[in-house]
């Protein structure tokens, strides 16, 4: 059979498969007498089979949206391949939408490739809103961010930042003419990842007081490395997620690439949850300055059922993320 010929049946045949599941989902539940209907959405421009307004959507995004809000009113609705959205652009209805109507919008969107970054949706930036979300809030607002657990950390921090003062110094002293040159915004940043990880897990570390180049442990240089792999995958468009037939036969190996960072994140945190197990077993930590892992693990001697690992890894990643 000619090559042509299959490859058009093929795609014929997930046009079909994906307009199915595409009408399925955009249908409703039901009116309230047992007859489904289909959800009542604002007005929308002209979709395209398959893709539905992907076509529409250009750069910039927010000239594009402008465009079509003045052609369709304040609230219109677009379908992104099989995913619906509706957009807002009035204040008047933005602010409807989030004070009157709040709970109804407290949901994020559940895109695939972002379950698989974000432990399957149990972190607290993208987890549904329900008694899981508000405590995990509360452990966050109560247990972890408080005044008082902040301030136990100011030894740490100034400890760092002395530490980098140094380094700086004697960088200087070593350059040619008693000079060098500093690019302080990296040493900001490697400064802050070092003392978020001395936060998260008190590693203790056995940087030396000589290495000028960096000012990041060891263990945060890790997962710097694997944050840069995974960002591109949480901050940008991913046509995986709105096209199902993609994330079906993994088109373009974006399943395969995700899993692969995943579990490496997923090992360095369990790597650090169990050194702090060890250390809480041993005796060797100060009530007065445990780390956030040490924290969540004293919790869940109370409650394992509802401070169980992958919370305590959801919750701990998503602050070295952010």
């Amino acid at each position: 059979m000619d090559k042509a010929y299959v490859a058009v049946l093929s795609f014929a045949f997930l046009f079909l498969l994906h307009f199915l599941i595409g009408r399925r989902a955009g249908n409703g539940k039901g009116n309230g007498n047992g007859k489904g209907a289909q959800q009542k959405l604002p007005p929308s421009p002209p979709a395209v089979p398959f893709l539905g307004h992907l076509h529409v959507v250009k750069t910039p995004f927010h000239a594009a949206l402008s465009r079509l809000a003045a052609r369709h009113g304040p609230v219109f609705s677009l379908r992104m391949g099989s995913r619906p959205a509706v957009v807002v652009s009035s204040p008047e209805c933005a602010k409807e939408c989030f004070t009157e109507h709040d709970v109804a919008f407290a949901n994020r969107p559940r895109f695939a490739s972002q379950q698989l970054v974000n432990f399957n949706g149990a972190a607290l930036s993208t987890s549904g809103y329900g008694p899981y979300w508000r405590n995990l809030r509360r452990v966050a607002t109560v247990q972890l961010l408080s005044a008082h657990r902040v301030s136990c950390m100011a030894g740490t921090i100034s400890a760092e930042v002395r530490a980098m003062v140094r380094r700086m110094s004697r960088a200087a002293a070593a350059a040619p003419g008693g000079a060098a040159r500093v690019q302080l915004k990296r040493r900001l940043f490697e400064l802050s990842l070092s003392v978020l990880m001395e936060t998260i897990a008190q590693t203790k570390t056995s940087r030396t007081e000589a290495d000028a180049d960096t000012d990041m442990s060891p263990e945060a240089r890790e997962f710097k490395k694997i944050v840069d792999e995974i960002i591109p995958y949480l901050g940008s468009a991913n046509l995986w997620d709105y096209l199902p037939v993609l994330r079906w036969f993994d088109v373009f190996g974006v399943r395969n690439k995700i899993l692969s960072v995943v579990r490496r994140r997923d090992a360095f945190l369990r790597r650090l949850i169990d050194s702090e197990r060890r250390r809480l077993e041993d005796g060797n930590v100060d009530s007065e300055k445990k780390s956030m892992i040490a924290v969540l693990l004293t919790l869940q001697k109370s409650e394992p059922e509802v401070y169980t690992d992958t919370m305590i890894m959801a919750l701990c990643g998503v602050s070295l993320f952010l």
